[in-house]
């Protein structure tokens, strides 16, 4: 739990439930459910860095490690870390019934808040609904970032290996289809991505965004697409200091509103 710079933390809450209780005073006080990428935890330097500049405008930041990341125990799987960010998804509402909360997704972490954002609507739930949906460096489906990840580059020398990998991967239980996860999802999304990433390559945002024309429903609220410059030198994990980020998040109005009921 990352609080606002101008909030005194209170280290001997023992809970998440009893941080919550605490420190959100009112129903506007925004918070962001940050689920960060494949490797490291929640603590690792540069996500700390960007919890520091998220929190700049007064939002709260719940970020958690998945099954077998970090502290937590397990096995990660789909369902496993989907169940995980629901669970904390479901304490925090139980809390903060009314709050406006943004579920932000970092490289892998994107296909995980895609996917609970997806069960969060098509599912019948007690609890609000989250407000807005920022994907940062996203991509476009997992078998397209499995190809384009810079480790499988050595397979690419053999076709008879690359097809071996990806007969492979396709057995495993793990699918993340954030194009057509996107296209459905009824709430404000945000798309954030580098130039200059070498881990998932910029040209996953522009898969998105032809596939997003072609199927989104009109009717359903615009999705937004944000490029970082190449200049900014920003790569895969370090758009949080480009010089405009602190513009660019401080207009998401869904950072600042509850959704409705």
């Amino acid at each position: 739990y990352v609080l606002p710079s101008t909030v005194e933390v209170n280290h001997r809450l023992p809970t998440l439930a009893d941080h919550l209780k605490a420190y959100i005073k009112s129903t506007d006080q925004p918070i962001i459910m940050y689920l960060h990428g494949q490797d490291g935890t929640r603590a690792t330097h540069y996500r700390a860095n960007h919890y520091r500049m998220m929190t700049n405008f007064g939002n709260h930041i719940i970020a958690l490690d998945y099954r077998g990341y970090g502290d937590s125990t397990g096995i990660p799987s789909v369902y496993g870390v989907i169940h995980d960010v629901l669970h904390v998804y479901k304490v925090i509402r139980q809390v903060c019934p009314d709050n406006p909360i943004t579920i932000w997704g970092h490289s892998m972490g994107t296909g995980v808040a895609s996917w609970t954002m997806y069960y969060l609507f098509k599912n019948q739930t007690d609890y609000k609904r989250p407000s807005g949906l920022v994907l940062e460096a996203p991509f476009y489906n997992t078998m397209q970032a499995f190809v384009s990840y810079p480790v499988t580059r050595i397979l690419r020398i053999n076709p008879y290996f690359m097809q071996a990998a990806l007969d492979s991967f396709t057995t495993v239980e793990l699918d993340f289809p954030n194009n057509e996860i996107i296209s459905l999802l009824p709430l404000p999304i945000v798309v954030i991505h580098a130039e200059d990433d070498v881990i998932i390559p910029y040209f996953h945002l522009e898969l998105i965004q032809d596939y997003v024309k072609e199927h989104r429903d009109h009717n359903l609220p615009p999705i937004r697409f944000i490029t970082v410059p190449r200049s900014a030198r920003c790569g895969h994990n370090h758009i949080y200091s480009y010089p405009k980020f602190e513009e660019i998040v401080s207009d998401f109005a869904f950072l600042k509103h509850a959704p409705p009921a």
